[in-house]
């Protein structure tokens, strides 16, 4: 549910590790058993491109803050006045997913069964809760280098997006983020239910398939309601980063019934949108998942993941309710990022 993005799963793994060696616990709890009382906030990391003149004055600073994330959430709760009593992740990626749950069983308090995209997005104001209406503010920036940011006001989401990114971005590429804090009530109708227990549910299909020595593939498209899209090789991957983000392009070679077709993936951080053949084809809000074709096992648009020569698997899953929305999609469509292409639903495209 990354799609090719959502965090590193290097940021997870210490973080895990850290909450074990502790002897802390990750609880979850079922958005319904939310009281109208509680104040649940969106916890995550934010990552920004450094310039090379960036990266020559943050040298010159001092590290003081290791866990910027955790201080973020107990400085915004000195700022509502009152210490909020769950967390919830601000979308569906190893690292983000983690950084919220792992901060949630360092500070004692359960991560909400939810998250505010369904999925992973590049961007902070693609989100159920902006498409909800519910303010970004008040948002809390904390830096390795214990610089304290407060946003109290802010034009939009967008803005706000802009504003966090950049300093970000002068800070070293990475900085920890508390924000939204929402009711029980307003968690219940602006964000995605009982989705981190569905990724637990494709994990457990994935480990059951292993130990059978089963393909798994299909088996994880059915849990998640999805359609597979292509079935090919990797014949090229081009990357740069650009803008605070990573941008690039896969180009697949069809194998077996997709065999003498060309299927391309273009991604800002995660997969957005696909061309099968040069015509578009599937595209964001709609999810694009790619897989190894043997394990089942999602692929990262960071790293080597994506060798010539690779035997892929990918699968569309249909938006959530929140992006299939006019609003929605004036907040995540190929329109958002450029493109001149109208989003056609996957159900309309693919039987």
């Amino acid at each position: 549910m990354g799609t090719g993005g959502g965090g590193e799963i290097e940021w997870a793994r210490p973080l895990i590790d850290e909450v074990y060696k502790g002897a802390k616990r990750f609880r979850l709890v079922d958005p319904n058993e939310l009281r109208e009382s509680d104040i649940v906030v969106i916890v995550s990391k934010i990552g920004g491109g450094v310039t090379p003149e960036q990266a020559e004055k943050v040298k010159k600073l001092k590290r003081t803050v290791e866990k910027p994330e955790q201080l973020a959430f107990s400085l915004l709760g000195k700022r509502l006045g009152r210490e909020p009593s769950a967390v919830i992740p601000t979308e569906l990626g190893a690292g983000n997913t983690l950084a919220a749950m792992c901060s949630a069983a360092m500070l004692n308090l359960p991560t909400v069964d939810a998250d505010c995209m369904g999925r992973a997005k590049p961007e902070l104001q693609i989100s159920t809760t902006n498409v909800s209406g519910v303010p970004i503010t008040p948002v809390c920036l904390v830096t390795h280098y214990g610089d304290e940011l407060y946003l109290d006001n802010v034009s939009s989401d967008a803005r706000a997006e802009d504003i966090l990114r950049a300093v970000t971005a002068a800070s070293g590429g990475m900085a920890g983020l508390c924000r939204c804090p929402m009711s029980g009530e307003v968690v219940r109708r602006a964000t995605v239910g009982k989705s981190i227990s569905l990724c637990i549910e494709v994990g457990k299909t994935l480990r059951e398939a292993a130990g059978r020595g089963q393909g798994p593939v299909g088996q994880v498209v059915k849990v998640l309601g999805g359609k597979i899209l292509f079935e090919g090789k990797v014949s090229d991957f081009e990357r740069k980063e650009k803008d605070a983000f990573v941008w690039g392009n896969i180009i697949l070679g069809g194998v077996d019934g997709h065999s003498g077709h060309e299927f391309r993936i273009m991604f800002k951080n995660e997969y957005l949108m696909s061309w099968l053949d040069g015509k578009p084809f599937v595209t964001c809000p709609d999810t694009i998942c790619v897989v190894d074709a043997a394990s089942g096992q999602g692929l990262s648009n960071w790293g080597s993941d994506f060798a010539k020569g690779r035997e892929v698997v990918v699968f569309g899953i249909e938006a959530n309710k929140f992006f299939g929305s006019e609003k929605g999609l004036e907040i995540f469509s190929p329109r958002s990022f450029g493109y001149d292409i109208t989003h056609i639903p996957m159900k309309d495209l693919v039987q």
